[in-house]
């Protein structure tokens, strides 16, 4: 985590000569996650849409899709809710500090029982980095503490890092369509 910190720190320092992101534009984006192990799979994904309210702070909602396998176990998992970022500095390369907040819906089938529904939270905060591969598009990481609770189960936390990309839609000269 030490060494994350550092080197954001440094790209922040090196890349002081770019633009700020301004209010009025709009992120489109998110992240995909796969992964697959003998008799376990899992895909999970993550679309989100913000608006800049101000210089470099945006706010929005994130999407979560979760389809897991585990053996005969299988789990379906739909979250919505909220989230805030505030991007540091005018560089290419943009360290932010993010949270987020869902509301979550589990559906749970075991083998040879029905299926359990039940509902809960998950928490978000952290930090991430947006580097721009031109004036819209950036590739993003996010990394942070994640806390989890559902109804009748024990809360769940711990590090999280994720990986996507975004659309910023209006900045400099691009027109954005969805004003």
């Amino acid at each position: 985590m030490k060494k994350i910190l550092v080197a954001l720190f440094s790209i922040l320092v090196i890349n002081a000569n770019a633009q700020k992101i301004e209010e009025g534009t709009s992120l489109v984006g998110g992240s995909v996650s796969f992964q697959t192990t003998k008799g376990n799979n899992s895909v999970v994904i993550n679309p989100n849409y913000g608006y800049f309210i101000a210089d470099n702070f945006a706010i929005g909602a994130n999407l979560n899709l979760s389809f897991r396998k585990e053996g005969d176990t299988k789990t379906n998992q739909f979250g919505l809710g909220p989230f805030a970022r505030y991007y540091i500095g005018e560089s290419t390369t943009k360290p932010f500090i993010v949270t987020e907040f869902s509301y979550q819906n589990r559906s749970i089938k075991l083998p040879e029982m029905s299926k359990t529904k039940t509902n809960g939270f998950d928490f978000l905060i952290g930090m991430g980095f947006a580097a721009f591969i031109n004036d819209m598009v950036a590739v993003e990481g996010v990394t942070g503490y994640n806390y989890s609770k559902f109804k009748n189960v024990d809360g769940a936390s711990g590090f999280t890092m994720r990986f996507g990309f975004q659309i910023y839609l209006g900045r400099d000269n691009y027109r954005n369509p969805l004003k």
